[in-house]
């Protein structure tokens, strides 16, 4: 899993990317390819990728390019992989999860921002790994 460092002035891309593709394939429990595949997994993650650089932004954090096509791109890479959120629920163990999903509710808070999928994500996984 890639790790992001946030200071106050950082580019949120990867941590928004990881968000919403690793949200979403371990809740899906599919590959990450299957994201981009399936018509309706497709639109979640655009939905969901939309939700968090809207919020970033609107915090005033730096997020680059389309994260909709990031996320896209992330998930082309490696059809067959699987995220290790979804690894980790497989094999019992915790995500971590909160450690990503955690600033970005946090600055759509301090926005104003809504981010209803992003927020139900985060709270079925933060269940999740409460009880492991």
């Amino acid at each position: 899993m890639r790790r992001a460092t946030l200071s106050s002035n950082s580019d949120w891309t990867a941590l928004c990317v990881e968000a919403t593709v690793g949200g979403l394939s371990a809740l899906a429990a599919v590959p990450c390819q299957k994201l981009v595949d399936d018509p309706t997994l497709r639109r979640l993650l655009r939905a969901v990728a939309a939700e968090a650089s809207s919020a970033a932004r609107k915090d005033g954090q730096s997020v680059s390019g389309r994260l909709e096509d990031l996320a896209a791109r992330d998930c082309r890479r490696s059809p067959r992989r699987t995220h290790p959120w979804q690894r980790a629920l497989r094999r019992g163990r915790k995500t971590g999860a909160e450690a990503v999903f955690g600033p970005i509710l946090k600055a759509a808070r301090r926005a104003g921002t809504p981010v209803p999928k992003l927020a139900v994500m985060a709270e079925v996984l933060s269940r999740l790994d409460r009880d492991r």
